[in-house]
């Protein structure tokens, strides 16, 4: 059930597509003749961050099943200009980009908004050489505060993560082909509505392998539900990146994918309640760039940590409860816990996986269906190769004018 819920939040392949058409696109549009930017752009790179970057993409459930994906545009910075000018000039050339609806200059990114997603675009200055790997300055330009530069490195996160992930048994790697292809993901963003259409069709559709791993899987199932509980409130939800670092510092579970969801919540929970009775607020560093505080922005007040705490603590009272629950009233969770329209599909994916030789003898209250929990568990080779995670290939690229 949390297999087949998890990936019906994905993107399907054409959404993938899209999405690596528009990432394209941005250096074309940058470097157009008219665009005041260009004499800027020969040297810059533009490459993938946060979920993209480490297979962790959902559809977030709470808005008309959008997605947002995070890019870094780094190029150097024009002598003299001030964050304020770099985020302000980047927002005037990204005037009719195609197939944008709305473009919005934000603190420290461009957002531009399409039917169905979001691309947020975030203009890096990077280090002089020698430096560490794509190192740099993001800027910061707040409409009531003074301008300000971050020092980060989202690209060593990313590569931090992927050496970090334990990589799934292929047995369970397998099961989770077989039920995307019973499940069909759905296309968020239908034929004929944007530009080159039939060009976005001939690209082959990205995959991550990093998407299987449990460790990820639990991230999407947290980063949904938060979602769906911070929907209605006017604060400020924990960062992604934050709860991706300890996603993947959280043991693989020899249990099963809700024992691995639970473990991370624990785990979460555990550090607000050290935070809250300590005073240290988390201060979680980038592993590859220790300089670099992921939570810089969260958490702003100990409310921001109690709220958080709470729906840690409601969602692990949950999971308990569906794991003693007949099928019927697990789908009710879910429909809370992750969304009602996800978790009607799910029930059908998962059903369809069922052998049909199955029968109520063979559901154990607790357990499922399916009582093999050793799948999660990498094999001895696949272990040995837990650093050695293939390279994303959607990234990366000089931009040639």
């Amino acid at each position: 059930m949390l297999i087949g819920t998890a990936l019906e939040m994905e993107l399907s392949a054409r959404d993938l597509q899209v999405a690596e058409r528009r990432y394209h696109l941005i250096a074309e549009h940058l470097q157009r003749p008219t665009s005041r930017l260009r004499p800027y752009m020969d040297q810059a790179l533009v490459y993938a961050q946060g979920s993209r970057a480490i297979g962790a993409t959902i559809v977030d459930g709470a808005s008309d099943d959008r997605f947002d994906l995070d890019a870094i545009l780094e190029f150097a910075t024009p002598f003299g200009w001030t964050p304020r000018r770099v985020l302000d000039e980047l927002c005037d050339a990204f005037q009719g980009f195609p197939d944008v609806r709305n473009i919005v200059r934000c603190t420290r990114c461009i957002q531009l908004q399409f039917a169905f997603m979001h691309l947020d675009i975030t203009p890096m200055d990077p280090f002089r050489e020698p430096r560490q790997e794509r190192a740099g300055n993001i800027y910061h330009s707040p409409d009531d505060k003074s301008d300000a530069r971050f020092s980060v490195n989202p690209y060593g996160f990313a590569q931090w993560f992927r050496q970090h992930v334990t990589m799934p048994h292929p047995q369970f790697a397998d099961q989770l082909r077989q039920m995307r292809s019973r499940m069909a993901v759905p296309d968020r963003i239908v034929r004929g509505t944007i530009m080159a259409d039939a060009e976005i069709d001939r690209l082959p559709p990205p995959t991550n392998p990093l998407r299987d791993a449990p460790q990820v899987i639990a991230l999407k199932l947290m980063k949904r539900y938060l979602n769906l509980r911070y929907a209605k409130r006017d604060l400020k939800r924990p960062v992604s990146i934050y709860l991706s670092k300890v996603a993947v510092e959280v043991p693989l579970s020899s249990f099963g994918l809700c024992a691995q969801l639970e473990s991370y919540a624990a785990e979460l929970d555990h550090r607000m309640s050290l935070a809250l009775a300590t005073g240290q607020w988390p201060e979680e560093r980038n592993p590859a760039f220790p300089s670099e505080n992921f939570n810089d922005r969260w958490p702003k007040t100990n409310q921001d940590m109690k709220v958080f705490q709470a729906d840690l603590r409601h969602l692990m009272a949950e999971l308990a409860r569906a794991r003693q629950s007949e099928l019927t009233e697990i789908q009710k969770i879910f429909d809370v816990l992750f969304g009602e329209r996800v978790t009607e599909k799910a029930v059908r994916g998962y059903l369809d996986t069922i052998p049909e030789a199955a029968t109520a003898s063979a559901y154990e209250r607790g357990k499922g269906y399916v009582t093999t929990p050793a799948l999660l568990l990498p094999s001895t080779s696949a272990a040995a190769q837990v650093s050695k995670a293939p390279a994303h290939h959607f990234h990366t690229g000089f931009l040639r004018p």
